[in-house]
């Protein structure tokens, strides 16, 4: 799994179970031992038994390039994704925690909308 920095981002998940279940999921991402943004159940798709996640161009520029790129920038450690679910007190699943690697841009500006080149 690979996220480049200034471009848009999605990452699908397969909860442990039907994914309407549950009252409440939490995607998580965190990048050198902090939570860099979470993204809660009102701001995923439900896509039949998988979870979608998206980032904007501008949330993915919040990570640290973790892989050396042609600007030589190498500043963090891998990125990491995590679900967590909860359904009630005794159901309240999470994932493992799943390595992301982050690669740089060559120009990190954020595109404008339709029709941009």
């Amino acid at each position: 799994m690979a996220m480049r920095r200034a471009a848009s981002y999605s990452a699908t998940i397969t909860p442990p179970k039907d994914p309407t279940s549950y009252s409440a999921m939490l995607v998580t991402f965190a990048q050198d031992q902090q939570i860099v943004l979470e993204k809660s159940l009102d701001d995923l798709t439900i896509d039949g038994t998988d979870v979608v996640v998206e980032l904007t161009q501008e949330e993915t520029l919040q990570f640290s390039p973790s892989v050396p790129s042609p600007m030589g920038t190498k500043t963090g450690g891998p990125a990491y994704l995590q679900l967590r679910c909860y359904a009630g007190e005794y159901d309240a699943p999470a994932s493992a925690a799943w390595a992301i690697d982050v690669y740089d841009v060559l120009d990190p500006t954020i595109l404008p909308g339709e029709g941009a080149p």
